[in-house]
């Protein structure tokens, strides 16, 4: 009979072995898991400043095609930019909050600067080509406070 009752003893701290055992995996695989889900939203923060970055480039060209009075270049610059915006501008809207209006506006002012870069008569108005000068370098640099609020926002995560 006390063989029966060490046998029934030892099932039961074996029982409770595998229960703290349990336990112990089950908050590790939650740790786990906390650590895979910032690391993703690590690498997507990452991907949309690239991306942001790549839209600064472009309006970059765009005015650097300008001032080099290369109106053509320009164009397809800012028909590329009028391409990338809304779909960038859909993906990231999670971390552009307030500033996805703020992409839209540009898109629009690009696609009717990409327009307006097309007709054959941009170059004839003399004031024409510093009007849309002023116009890109002002569109640019609301891309750039774009992009600095996003990487602010990504450096105020990433010490928290």
């Amino acid at each position: 009979m006390i063989l029966h009752d060490w046998f029934d003893w030892s099932n039961s701290g074996v029982g409770i072995a595998g229960l703290g055992l349990t336990l112990w995996a089950v908050w590790q695989a939650t740790g786990a898991k906390r650590a895979a889900t910032e690391a993703r939203e690590a690498v997507y923060q990452g991907n949309a400043v690239e991306s942001l970055e790549e839209i600064v480039k472009l309006a970059e060209q765009i005015s650097e095609s300008l001032l080099l009075e290369w109106p053509s270049v320009a164009a397809v610059r800012a028909r590329d930019l009028v391409a990338r915006i809304p779909r960038d501008r859909a993906r990231f809207e999670r971390f552009l909050a307030a500033d996805s209006d703020t992409l839209k506006a540009l898109e629009s002012i690009f696609q009717q600067l990409a327009i307006r870069l097309s007709s054959a008569r941009f170059l004839e108005g003399s004031d024409e080509p510093q009007r849309t000068i002023d116009e890109v370098f002002e569109a640019k640099r609301e891309l750039n406070a774009v992009y600095g609020r996003l990487q602010a926002q990504i450096m105020r995560r990433g010490h928290e």
